[in-house]
């Protein structure tokens, strides 16, 4: 991750596709009405916890893909938000800018559900 401190926080991340894709499966499972299913996405989101660009990747599904649709979209920031409440203290050093950074540019987005889950992040943050 890149981080340019000027006026204007820039920052940049890309992921990786095989790993964007498995989160963006896993967000689409979660979606899903069998508590087993549940279960099972629980757990793997626990795991994926543990590795310091899960977060990235969460940001970057809501932000960045707009091709995705809005629930997945919305889900992925609210699993950001959990994130953020239960382990900010242990974020990398970027991480915390990249996500704000990212809200930040996304504050007006197209949707009112995105918006929304974007301005909910934002409040997190600040608190």
């Amino acid at each position: 991750m890149y981080c340019n401190s000027s006026s204007k926080m820039e920052c940049e991340w890309k992921p990786d596709e095989q790993g964007l894709q498995q989160i963006l499966q896993l967000l689409k499972e979660s979606q899903s009405p069998d508590t087993s299913t549940q279960r099972s996405v629980q757990q793997r989101l626990e795991q994926l916890n543990q590795y310091p660009d899960f977060n990235n990747y969460l940001i970057f599904v809501l932000t960045k893909l707009k091709s995705e649709d809005e629930p997945t979209r919305s889900l992925s920031g609210l699993i950001l938000k959990n994130n953020v409440k239960a382990h900010y203290q242990n974020f990398p050093n970027g991480v915390s800018d990249f996500i704000k950074s990212e809200c930040l540019q996304n504050i007006g987005d197209s949707s009112p559900l995105i918006r929304a889950t974007v301005g909910i992040k934002l409040l997190c943050l600040a608190l």
